[in-house]
């Protein structure tokens, strides 16, 4: 019988990490948006911007390592720790025999409160299972994160087009206007001019030089 994790403190567990790699992948969906450039919806930006964005998720698959924390403590290191110090790895149970023979030896008898064998409990690894695991985790974060990132960027060009026509209104000779665009993506710019239009250059686009 080994020991499971109480439900409450997995999902807890897997919710905080959903919750983490939402945030991850916002940023990284943002940050990808200033690389790219653009302004207004693309089709090409977006997908762009989207593969960008999963392919940086593949930075948090240590995650996977972690899906399954609470199985292993609950699984393996409480057991064992129980185990070393004689007690049932299952219930904690202080062994009464007189002579209780060798940790894990075939003549231990079964635990008289769980009827668990007091056997060394086996080796955790995190194997596919795990992995499997932290999918359900990153892959839905990974396209919520894309698809709030797009968003945030989205309402962040319409504030600058409201700023920019509210600055036409006030100087009608006005010819350009810039800003950065939102944090964490705000090394690229925000451009209007006034024969161009809206955009948003790569930051690594080369400036034009007039012939």
């Amino acid at each position: 019988m080994t020991p499971e994790a109480p439900a409450a403190v997995l999902w807890g567990w897997r919710a905080s990490l959903f919750v983490a790699a939402l945030a991850y992948g916002t940023l990284a969906a943002m940050v990808v948006r200033g690389l790219v450039g653009g302004f207004g919806v693309r089709t090409a930006d977006m997908v762009l911007v989207t593969v960008g964005t999963m392919a940086g998720m593949l930075a948090v698959l240590p995650m996977a390592a972690l899906a399954d924390l609470p199985e292993a403590l609950w699984g393996h290191w409480i057991p064992e720790r129980r185990w070393r110090r004689g007690r049932c790895p299952a219930c904690a149970q202080v062994r009464s025999d007189p002579a209780p023979p060798t940790p894990g030896t075939a003549t231990n008898p079964p635990c008289p409160e769980c009827g668990a064998p007091f056997e060394r409990p086996a080796a955790w690894a995190a194997d596919w299972r795990a992995l499997r695991h932290a999918a359900w985790v990153l892959v839905p974060a990974g396209v919520l994160g894309t698809a709030a990132g797009l968003t945030i960027c989205a309402r962040d060009e319409a504030a600058f087009r409201r700023f920019v026509e509210a600055a036409r209104v006030q100087d009608d000779s006005l010819l350009e206007r810039s800003r950065p665009r939102a944090w964490p993506a705000s090394f690229a710019q925000l451009n209007w001019t006034a024969g161009r239009g809206f955009s948003g250059p790569p930051p690594f686009e080369s400036p034009k030089v007039a012939d």
